[in-house]
């Protein structure tokens, strides 16, 4: 469970509390001398808890980088939640370059830029391409900020909160979407790889980069990288396609097009199967090695439309069921020349509730889903979802 969701849990916990007890002294008996002081007890600790709801509301917006008490289920309204600045790089980036930090007056500024060079001193190696030393930088952000349950001792006053830029990076390690957007900016900036930040603010607050790599420009996106305990890559060198899909818009005309998937992670290191009934063994290898990720691609029929393709592939893997592992696609990335349906597959613990897969309206690929089904049975010990099933079933 993240942060995030731990961090919900109890805020809905003391909430509960809260209310129970503010019922209880509403409802207590008459005015004696023994229940005005009990009332006055319940006030005192109703006040303490509020103020502490309070406190994890703020803390859990500030992680999510947007209201919690704005939020809106339906994505009928946009989040109004509070905007973080975007940290300015400039002094700490020239300061490295001259080695000269006398220019630098904030104490903060002069903390980042010690530890940026015993991160770059660390992890850069003479020789790198600019495509190896963006995944190293990418790795370094990922295993210091990731899923960082330590972040849950970072309940303080929000003046405390730096988050948001390189400074609760190498700090707290304790960072927001911002935050890694920022960090990752920063390292870029001193290593020469040209790269922006895009802030998308009108569906709640999200920021990642792009990033230009032997010419051509992808997204990165370390917040929703998809792996657990290591990287999954899964938003590593992207194209548009990928990135705009309505979820956090931007203003395409101020960036430059990412329309290249030459050096997008997944599809350097997918599997080309031969079909989708070789799925099955590529995860049980993933399994049997004790890796997260398989990275797998496939065919596009000549005529057929590629999106049909994609979206039936995350509905393959979406409908996955297993009382062992839980299997989470990336997604599907077409290759600039739209023959190859690129997609990872994260496999992890099974845990509650795993979601729901939408039913296979569109059989793009042709499959023969009883054959797909005993694929997966026979080397995983699994089966499909009962909204596959009737997929199979309807399909005759």
């Amino acid at each position: 469970m993240t942060t995030a969701k731990k961090l919900l849990t109890l805020a809905v916990c003391l909430t509960c509390v809260t209310a129970s007890m503010a019922g209880c002294a509403k409802n207590s008996g008459a005015a004696t001398e023994s229940s005005t002081k009990t009332e006055s007890s319940d006030s005192k600790t109703i006040k303490e808890l509020s103020d502490k709801v309070e406190k994890l509301e703020n803390t859990l917006s500030d992680l999510l980088g947007e209201d919690i008490n704005d939020y809106d289920p339906d994505g009928t309204n946009n989040i109004t939640g509070d905007i973080h600045p975007i940290y300015d790089d400039t002094a700490v980036v020239e300061a490295y370059k001259s080695g000269d930090d006398s220019k630098l007056t904030d104490d903060k500024d002069k903390y980042i830029l010690k530890e940026l060079k015993k991160a770059v001193d660390k992890i850069i190696k003479d020789g790198m391409s600019d495509y190896d030393m963006e995944k190293a930088v990418y790795d370094y952000v990922f295993s210091q900020t990731h899923f960082n349950d330590d972040s849950l001792a970072a309940i303080t006053d929000a003046d405390d909160d730096e988050s948001y830029n390189p400074y609760g990076f190498f700090h707290d390690h304790s960072t927001i979407c911002v935050g890694n957007a920022t960090t990752m900016k920063l390292f870029f900036d001193v290593l020469g790889i040209d790269s922006k930040i895009i802030h998308s603010t009108r569906n709640g607050e999200h920021a990642w980069n792009v990033v230009k790599i032997d010419g051509k420009w992808y997204h990165v996106d370390v917040t929703f990288d998809g792996g657990e305990n290591s990287p999954g890559y899964a938003y590593f060198n992207v194209p548009d396609a990928v990135k705009n899909d309505g979820s956090y818009p931007w203003d395409t005309d101020d960036y430059p097009a990412c329309t290249s998937t030459d050096d997008c992670y997944i599809c350097q290191n997918a599997q080309k199967l031969d079909s989708v009934y070789d799925i099955p063994d590529q995860l049980k290898t993933v399994i049997t090695d004790n890796k997260e990720t398989a990275y797998m691609s496939v065919a596009i029929p000549e005529g057929v439309d590629s999106d049909a393709v994609a979206e039936q592939i995350t509905g393959i893997i979406s409908g996955l069921y297993s009382d062992k592992y839980y299997f989470t696609p990336s997604p599907v990335i077409v290759t600039s020349d739209e023959k190859l349906a690129c997609f990872g597959v994260s496999v992890t613990s099974y845990y509650d509730n795993p979601s729901d897969s939408d039913d296979l309206t569109d059989n793009a690929l042709n499959i023969d889903y009883e054959k797909l089904q005993k694929a997966f049975s026979d080397v995983l010990d699994t089966k499909l979802t009962p909204d596959t099933t009737n997929t199979i079933n309807a399909m005759g």
